[in-house]
């Protein structure tokens, strides 16, 4: 007898610990400056997936976690937000990823490796996934080649009727077309900022080339505060406004606006509301500092009813 469950948001996103450094401007060759930090954050693939637990939907981690002090510190957040971890721990511990931040918000990025970028065939395959479940993957995992061959076999083979949520990010150059192509042809959603989506439409041929390569995908360009645009299969593009506000830090914003968007179509949401919702989180993260910023379900309902009272 099969148990019924509540559809799932699983995130395959690899987490590290953020050390933000806010800095006047990055260093040239051999120069030196002062940044202020607040303290390591849990950061990388926790973004998304706080995102998406913050709204109330059921929420997983199919991501490698180690036996060491900062993956100590992810799953205490994980049981704050109530977020399910499905795979083993390795013996060994996550990287780290300095970000120094500029006062326009630009972010530049030193990282340093460890057992998230080992995913193990044997506990991706023991996970059981069900019809209405969404399945996120991020670009810097199909970029890296440690983790690239097992994480794409298993994607491939999910099953019909689950979700698959891709965002290559800024790496999509690094991963190699025999990864890159069959993942866009069985994506159900492919997100990505102005450069990102510019940079993969050269890359795959021009204009209508990145249709052509994810037919059954809804396609999501996030335009900063503008918003984003849906491409919906067979439809024609949808706009949906976004909030105006001061911007503190940049970082996560793309992955708050994923999660909240996915937990919105779990949710019931029609895609515009669910984009229109994930809009408002994202501005309400770049106001604050760090990454895994995302607001409360409630937080979110208060920032739109009071943009919709706003003469």
């Amino acid at each position: 007898m099969t148990l019924f469950r509540p559809a799932c948001f699983i995130s395959t996103g690899s987490i590290l610990i953020d050390i933000p450094l806010h800095v006047s401007s990055v260093p040239t060759p051999g120069g030196a400056i002062t940044g202020a930090s607040s303290g390591p954050v849990v950061g990388g693939g926790y973004t998304v997936v706080s995102a998406a637990a913050r709204q109330g939907v059921p929420t997983a981690l199919a991501a490698t976690l180690g036996t060491g002090p900062n993956s100590a510190r992810v799953r205490e957040s994980m049981r704050l937000d109530r977020v399910e971890l499905l795979v083993e721990e390795l013996v060994g511990d996550i990287g780290t990823c300095t970000t120094l931040i500029e006062p326009s918000g630009r972010r530049t990025f030193i990282t340093t490796a460890g057992v998230e970028g080992e995913p193990q065939r044997e506990d991706l395959e023991s996970i059981d996934l069900r019809a209405g479940d969404w399945v996120y993957a991020t670009g810097y995992d199909l970029a890296h080649y440690t983790s690239r061959g097992i994480l794409t076999d298993w994607l491939l083979s999910i099953p019909d009727g689950v979700g698959l949520v891709i965002d290559l990010g800024p790496v999509q150059p690094d991963i190699p077309d025999q990864v890159l192509l069959p993942l866009l042809r069985r994506a159900t959603i492919l997100t990505g900022n102005d450069l990102e989506m510019g940079r993969l439409e050269e890359r795959l041929g021009g204009t209508g080339a990145i249709r052509q390569a994810c037919p059954e995908a809804l396609i999501v360009h996030r335009t900063g505060v503008n918003g984003c645009v849906l491409h919906p299969v067979g439809g024609e593009p949808i706009e949906v406004p976004g909030f105006v506000r001061e911007v503190v830090d940049t970082t996560g914003a793309g992955d708050t606006h994923t999660g909240v968007l996915v937990a919105g179509l779990l949710g019931g949401l029609d895609v515009v509301e669910a984009a229109r919702r994930a809009n408002a989180a994202a501005a309400h993260a770049v106001a604050r500092s760090g990454p895994a910023q995302a607001p409360l379900c409630e937080e979110i309902d208060e920032f739109l009813r009071a943009d919709d009272e706003r003469p």
